[in-house]
């Protein structure tokens, strides 16, 4: 049976769109684990959070496992879509530093995990030690880049460097980026999307998956030495486009066990990733 570990921190997300405002639970432990849930997945997540925020963790799947880590505070973030193009969005934030540590793991039976997904929200969520930990699993790791390369400042957002990256890389099988993101690691914002990724799996990954919102996806794949361009599935409507990218990526992760075959595994990622898109919150297929 398939089974899935999730790590990363939990946050509360305020979402402002247009002349629309809520609030709502978020990071993306708990998009990806909605996913694996409604395929009847197994997987377990590893997530920080403040105590006095515990029950947000009510609002995930009642068949995923949860192992939560008490901190002080829970991260929080602020959405801000001003017009219906998902690629449009400003991001604030309240980031506390709650590193998940390797000591975390003591009592983690990694022989029956078939993947561990990693998404940090900040630098200081999944630090080094904790990731170089964790590809002594032997189990493939798929890494969802994008904290790496906030910087905080305040409450506001930027994307800078990724410092020491290529360590980072070295522990990964897959990395997940969206353009600008992956741009900013280079430092080639002018780039090719398809040499960039190619360039990025010198440093460590099978394969290098860059999302680029309603244009679709583009994936270079180390063993076929490849460029796989994915087409969006526009939905029917667009009702959230929160946690796209986290949804694309467990969708990946999901087909990957199926089939090897880059393609086919995009193209299945952008389709839930298009239903996801159509009601609120995280995927459901009903």
């Amino acid at each position: 049976m398939v089974k899935f570990m999730i790590i990363g921190p939990l946050s509360k997300d305020r979402i402002i769109k247009k002349d629309k405002v809520y609030e709502a639970v978020g990071g993306p432990v708990y998009y990806q684990s909605a996913v694996f849930s409604e395929f009847g997945i197994d997987n377990t997540v590893i997530t920080t959070l403040a105590y006095e925020d515990e029950e947000l963790l009510d609002l995930f799947p009642e068949s995923a496992k949860i192992i939560p880590v008490y901190e002080e505070r829970t991260m929080e973030f602020e959405n801000i879509y001003s017009d219906d193009n998902p690629n449009h969005r400003i991001q604030k934030s309240k980031t506390p530093k709650n590193p998940i540590n390797p000591s975390y793991f003591d009592r983690i039976d990694f022989n029956s995990f078939n993947a561990l997904l990693i998404s940090p929200l900040s630098p200081y969520d999944i630090p080094l030690k904790t990731l170089i930990f964790l590809s002594k699993s032997g189990k493939p790791i798929y890494l969802g880049a994008q904290g790496y390369l906030r910087h905080i400042n305040g409450i506001k957002i930027s994307l800078k460097p990724w410092i020491n990256f290529k360590y980072f890389l070295k522990q990964v099988n897959y990395l997940f980026l969206d353009e600008l993101e992956a741009r900013v690691v280079l430092d080639d914002i002018d780039g090719d999307c398809g040499e960039i990724a190619r360039s990025l799996t010198f440093f460590g990954p099978e394969e290098v998956i860059i999302t680029r919102g309603d244009r679709g996806a583009l994936i270079y794949s180390k063993k076929t030495a490849d460029i796989y361009d994915i087409p969006a599935i526009h939905p029917k409507k667009l009702v959230d486009p929160t946690g796209l990218g986290d949804t694309f990526m467990a969708a990946y992760a999901l087909k990957k066990q199926d089939i090897d075959d880059p393609l086919e595994c995009g193209r299945f990622a952008a389709k839930i990733s298009s239903l996801k898109m159509e009601r609120k919150g995280a995927f459901r297929f009903k």
